[in-house]
């Protein structure tokens, strides 16, 4: 084991969170100006491609994962780059069988012609963007994070440009949007294969060998992959009842929202990607430290980010008013922000680095099924979309308190009782914001968190203290 390299670390997170910036810049130009555009329902379709791709990554049967907690801090000069070349055409193989299933399945299901071309479209993006990722867990594992942001900044700027144009000229069908979309990412493998062009001339091994190798990655982050997805469906789950029991209409309002929380938490996965090669190669009290460093210090601030549900909605409000009834969505949404943030950077880490993916697939399979259960009483007994969200976010802030409370006592980190005020000023927001005025709901919250930030003010004092003297250095 190694000490964390802090300058290396900032600098690969520096250049995470610009790639993540320019996401987000992109992302949230695509939130304002594409509904603005596109009608409630062609919205909805552009949605469920968005929808039904982020789950993609199912298809590649963990070898993804597998290969990145394998060679996960092996340096480019060490790591076998004939058996990573093996396995990433395997994986080609058999990814592009999945994709010709879905595409026969598509065309052969009556669903529909918008449906159809949405399922078609999954099936070519499902290739190309599982063997981008491919590449980019690579870069990961070899701590060449900045080669994978890099191609993240090359994937959104090569969206931007067929966006802009379908914009302009107010391109009213979804169908040349997912085109486009699907675009960039060709765009982004082409990069990543260019940086991995020694790994591509390594040659490869023989077939046996190749699948022999390959399928002991997939037995490795197989249970990964499942727990990314279990957790991916807690909140798709309730996606998917939303659509059958209300349509795509009502689907389309509540992926705004969601798309809105998203892009905060693009940058908490960014952060939690460049985190694991680096605390895999440290030693135990740096995790121990860092762990509980990191935990107090988003239990504390994170929850100012409800202070900025007011401003936007106003804002949102004035751009977009067929929108207006979804923004009480977001309140009830909000929370994701804070929890699942905690849950990726100080415990999904965490269980990466032990290699306890087990337990996060069981924690994150209760989690999911918690949210299924809630979310079906919702839609089709109490029939309340937001007793369907808040089925969700119950369940992911239970996931976030019981997965903090086991690694703290594993980790015999430090307690203290923060979580139990983030849960508090968690009740007093949605409470506000649901029931009173904006500004008398903005004015109590703002109590409410500067009470919470004085309750625990010894706590915030010796974080910012800590955080002084490492940029001192």
């Amino acid at each position: 084991m190694t000490r964390m390299d802090a300058k290396k670390l900032i600098g690969n997170a520096a250049t995470a969170f610009l790639a993540q910036g320019v996401s987000m810049a992109l992302s949230i130009l695509q939130a304002l100006l594409v509904p603005k555009v596109l009608g409630v329902d062609q919205y909805g379709y552009w949605q469920l491609f968005i929808f039904y791709s982020s789950y993609v990554g199912f298809f590649h049967l963990g070898l993804n994962d597998g290969m990145y907690l394998v060679n996960g801090g092996i340096p480019r000069s060490r790591i076998d780059k004939r058996s990573m070349n093996s396995q990433l055409w395997f994986g080609v193989a058999f990814q592009m069988v999945f994709a010709a299933a879905i595409v026969i399945i598509a065309l052969a299901g009556g669903f529909g012609a918008e449906r159809e071309f949405v399922i078609v479209c999954t099936g070519i993006f499902l290739v190309v963007q599982n063997v981008a990722l491919y590449l980019g867990y690579l870069f990961q594992a070899m701590n060449e994070t900045k080669l994978y942001s890099y191609s993240c900044i090359l994937e959104r700027l090569s969206f931007l440009a067929p966006l802009a144009f379908l914009l302009v000229t107010r391109t009213q069908s979804f169908e040349p949007y997912v085109c486009s979309f699907i675009f960039s990412s060709v765009c982004q493998l082409a990069f990543c294969l260019w940086h991995a062009r020694d790994f591509l001339g390594s040659g490869l091994e023989a077939l046996p060998e190749a699948a022999r190798q390959s399928l002991a990655s997939i037995r490795v982050g197989i249970k990964l992959m499942l727990a990314n997805i279990a957790s991916m469906l807690i909140l798709g789950v309730a996606r998917f009842m939303i659509d059958a029991a209300w349509g795509i209409s009502t689907f389309g309002e509540l992926s705004f929202s969601l798309s809105l929380v998203n892009f905060f938490l693009g940058f908490v996965t960014q952060a939690s990607m460049v985190l694991f090669p680096a605390l895999r190669q440290s030693e135990r009290g740096e995790i121990v430290r860092f762990y509980y460093n990191a935990r107090d210090t988003m239990g504390l601030f994170f929850p100012a980010i409800y202070l900025l549900y007011f401003p936007m909605v106003w804002l949102l409000g004035l751009w977009l008013p067929q929108y207006a009834d979804s923004f009480v969505f977001f309140a009830f949404l909000l929370p994701i922000c804070v929890f699942d943030s905690k849950m990726n950077i100080t415990c999904t880490t965490f269980f990466k680095v032990d290699r306890k993916e087990g337990l996060l697939f069981k924690i994150n399979l209760v989690t999911t099924l918690f949210s299924a259960a809630g979310s079906l009483l919702g839609a089709f007994v109490v029939h309340s979309v937001f007793f369907v969200i808040g089925a969700v976010v119950v369940a992911i802030i239970g996931r976030s308190l019981f997965s903090e409370r086991y690694i703290t006592h594993a980790l015999d980190a430090p307690s203290n009782g923060v979580y139990k005020g983030e849960v508090v000023v968690t009740v007093v927001f949605v409470a506000t914001a649901a029931f009173a005025s904006p500004i008398v709901a903005f004015l109590a919250y703002l109590m409410a968190y500067v009470a919470f930030l004085l309750f625990f003010k010894s706590i915030a004092v010796d974080l910012a203290k800590k955080a002084h003297r490492m940029t001192s250095r």
